[in-house]
């Protein structure tokens, strides 16, 4: 009997002592972040948008077809409170896209990864010869906007908000 209450006693104490470290979160604070980004006057439907703070993880969210994104600091919702610089990129759906589907998803058969390979040696060559503009995608917007340093977008993200931003692009 003494022996089942040391146990139940010793129990007790590593569950107040599990619960009492596993309460804390570590990291920087982060604070519910939305917003709107339009082109234009127009939605901006895709567009992966990065808020960027002077410390801690990058918060991204991508655009829905009314131009409208949430911000997730990797699988957490929020971005870090106080000044962040921010990032936008929109890039166009490729008008040739004879081979595209060959590198974008794992060869199944013997056709699919030759026709990975060639596609993957004509985008090395076009790259390597300075014709990288021939394979990338192109930006719907300003390349200005893909750099948190040149895009001239900067907010507060408050902890107690509200955090929505409405951005609106323009050349």
């Amino acid at each position: 009997m003494i022996l089942d209450s040391r146990l139940a006693g010793s129990l007790c104490i590593c569950l107040a002592l599990l619960v009492g470290c596993s309460s804390g979160t570590k990291g920087p604070k982060l604070a519910p972040a939305d917003g709107t980004v339009t082109y234009k006057g127009n939605p901006l439907a895709g567009a992966t948008v990065m808020f960027v703070p002077a410390k801690g993880p990058v918060a991204m969210g991508i655009t829905d077809v009314s131009g409208k994104f949430r911000l997730a600091t990797g699988t957490i919702r929020g971005a870090v409170v106080g000044p962040v610089t921010v990032s936008i990129t929109a890039m166009s759906a490729s008008e040739d896209t004879s081979g595209m589907d060959a590198i974008s998803k794992r060869p199944q058969s013997k056709e699919e990864a030759d026709a990975y390979m060639k596609k993957a040696s004509e985008m090395q060559a076009a790259m390597s010869s300075g014709r990288a503009a021939e394979v990338m995608p192109k930006s719907l917007i300003p390349e200005k906007y893909g750099k948190a340093e040149t895009s001239g977008l900067q907010f507060e993200i408050k902890a107690n908000g509200p955090n929505h931003f409405e951005i609106a692009l323009t050349d």
